[in-house]
C-alpha cells in the first residue's frame, strides 16, 4: 500500500518540502519543521518528510539551486 503523494502542480508546496530539507541537512529537524508550517505545508507531509527523508521523490533542477544556510553561533557574534 502507497501512500498519496504530492501532486506536482503544487509546486509552493514541493519547494517548501525541499528547502525543508536542506535546512534539516544543516540545522535541525526542529528548525526545518518551522520553516514548513510557516510555508503552510500540510501536517502529514511534514511528518512523512522528516521520518522519511529518503522516501522523497527525485529533486527538480531547479529546486538542487538554493541559497547557503549557515548555522548561526550567536557566541561569537560581534
Amino acid at each position: 500500500m502507497s501512500e498519496p503523494r504530492q501532486r506536482r502542480s503544487d509546486q509552493a508546496t514541493a519547494n517548501a518540502v525541499a528547502r525543508g530539507l536542506n535546512i534539516l541537512s544543516v540545522r535541525d529537524a526542529f528548525v526545518a519543521r518551522r520553516y514548513m508550517e510557516h510555508k503552510q505545508v500540510p501536517e502529514p507531509v511534514i511528518e512523512r518528510t522528516l521520518t522519511q527523508p529518503g522516501q522523497r521523490r527525485k529533486l527538480t533542477p531547479e529546486q538542487c539551486v538554493t541559497e547557503a544556510i549557515l548555522p548561526l553561533n550567536r557566541r561569537n557574534a560581534s
